[in-house]
């Protein structure tokens, strides 16, 4: 559970912050400000569970934020904290949908109480809108819609492998695997003189065409999705024992009844445009152009009919897979992933480089990896010379690789050293900005006000992101930080003989006890004990 305080008297803040362990608490402390604004900016900025809150503040009382966190977030839950014992302010708090009602001073322990109470009623509030049946059940409504846009994302070729696998995965379709024969069907055009339907109810037809297609082909060996254009598309799957004839025996004779149905039913005739067998996954986007292009012959060979694709099968699938391995070697070398990076370059050398492959075609193949490389590198706003330094001129000798080890050795030296780049600037930028937020927490430790929020305005970053990466980059929260820095400076000043007095408010604190009890904490002894 998250939680966040607003208060606007700095000590009562601290004592809030820094005085109640909420880590032990299983609470995690976002931030505390001191103003309503501030916090409603780190509402929308961030995840916030719990907010506590005082109820008198310059700008925007504590019933006002409650109000507007109640539009905004309504699951957070509130507490007040206040020093006017007021009915009203009570009654105003119950309806702006506050938890919790304190009246200060209230001590420690009762605030603790207070938030652990809110943190278990938002707990319960997250197992009755997460439990596990209803989400099954919501799960179970919804995979029909999510299955249709999985099927139109994989015929569209939209999907890299890792893609396809994990979609099948949480779809429960890994049993999808094997030979894939796509089917496109359509309503012919509804004459004039037809009167039961218009031109205008094409797309109702179109409906009906696939309600009945669903009704008379889905199963486990075929799934019906209707396509944006109103054409309905029957992907028939079949293990790979499955031979290649024996799907078209299997499909022809289906169609056929599925078009002889629209006939008596509708009193329209429809047309079917059937593709190529994929063998692979990757290949499915392709069979399914060749099924839309089968249909299109409907032009000249009328209506009616089942029309088979009568061009090549799927002999360009070398190119397709060499498309796809393409992408993921982009991916690759975007995201840094090395392994993944050799994985798919020794893949390209199998494919695309083989003693079988024809020289001519060997050399396409490696002028578009270069290009690849290229098109990478000039995504990042970087220049080829400057990315690959020395490397340049060995990139430039691409034309004359002439064996298969060379060009294997050229692409993984290529892809590496361009990942490299691209890593190292991510790395570096997230790197900067933290020193530069170290460096404005080193001169501002004397300041009372230093929390992660108000660094991420003075530094113009975003406060998520800012969090997110310092913690990444150092290993520790913005929070431990400042901690660590107060009580190591702090020791080094008491070290030096100055007074316990001076040295809290060197560190940025105004209240001298609150200090000491800080410093025991950390250090384990009082700081007046330090030199003695």
């Amino acid at each position: 559970m998250r939680l966040l305080i607003v208060e606007d008297e700095p000590h009562v803040r601290e004592r809030l912050a820094e005085g109640i362990d909420w880590r032990e608490l299983g609470v995690e402390l976002v931030d505390a400000v001191s103003t309503g604004s501030e916090a409603l900016a780190v509402v929308r900025s961030d995840h916030v569970d719990i907010i506590l809150t005082d109820i008198q503040m310059p700008e925007m009382s504590g019933l006002e934020l409650a109000g507007e966190v109640r539009r905004q977030a309504s699951y957070i839950k509130l507490i007040i904290l206040t020093g006017y014992d007021d009915f009203e302010y009570a009654r105003q708090g119950i309806e702006h949908g506050v938890l919790k009602y304190l009246i200060k001073p209230a001590d420690n322990e009762e605030i603790a109480g207070a938030v652990l109470e809110a943190k278990a009623q938002r707990e319960k509030d997250l197992r009755e809108a997460h439990h596990l049946a209803q989400l099954e059940s919501r799960w179970q409504e919804h995979v029909p819609h999510l299955k249709a846009m999985f099927y139109k994302g994989w015929l569209h070729g939209r999907y890299a492998e890792w893609e396809l696998d994990r979609h099948r995965r949480d779809l429960k379709l890994e049993g999808q695997a094997g030979l894939m024969l796509p089917v496109t069907l359509d309503m012919d055009p509804i004459l004039k003189r037809n009167e039961r339907f218009q031109a205008d109810d094409r797309a109702l037809v179109q409906f009906s065409l696939y309600t009945i297609a669903r009704d008379l082909l889905e199963g486990e060996d075929c799934a019906v999705i209707q396509e944006d254009d109103g054409m309905v598309v029957a992907l028939f799957i079949k293990p790979p024992a499955y031979g290649e004839d024996e799907l078209y025996s299997l499909v022809n004779p289906l169609i056929a009844r599925l078009l002889g149905t629209v006939k008596d039913c509708l009193k329209l005739t429809a047309s079917a445009g059937i593709g190529s067998i994929a063998a692979t996954p990757a290949l499915l986007p392709l069979a399914y152009k060749h099924s839309r292009a089968a249909l299109q012959e409907r032009i000249v060979l009328g209506h009616d009919v089942a029309i088979p694709y009568r061009g090549a099968s799927i002999g360009a699938k070398r190119q397709a897979e060499l498309g796809q391995l393409e992408k993921e070697l982009e991916l690759a070398i975007l995201s840094g992933h090395a392994e993944r990076r050799q994985e798919i370059v020794a893949r390209l050398m199998e494919q695309g480089f083989g003693p079988d492959k024809p020289l001519t075609e060997a050399k396409e193949q490696l002028l578009r990896l270069m290009c690849l490389l290229a098109g990478i590198v000039h995504g990042q706003g970087w220049t080829l010379s400057e990315t690959l330094g020395n490397d340049y001129a060995y990139f430039e000798s691409f034309g004359r690789l002439l064996a298969r080890e060379q060009i294997e050795e050229w692409l993984l030296r290529m892809s590496a050293r361009i990942g490299d780049a691209i890593t190292g600037q991510r790395k570096s930028g997230a790197q900067l900005t933290v020193e530069e937020v170290i460096r404005y927490t080193r001169e501002r430790l004397h300041e009372e006000e230093l929390s992660l929020y108000a660094v991420a305005g003075q530094l113009y970053v975003n406060y998520s992101y800012l969090s997110r990466t310092f913690k990444e980059v150092t290993g520790e929260s913005f929070s431990d930080y400042v901690l660590r820095m107060r009580m190591e400076q702090a020791k080094e000043l008491l070290a030096k003989g100055l007074k316990v007095y001076d040295v809290a408010e060197q560190v940025g604190y105004k209240h001298v006890n609150y200090f000491s009890k800080s410093f025991q904490k950390y250090w384990g002894v009082k700081p007046s004990e330090m030199n003695k």
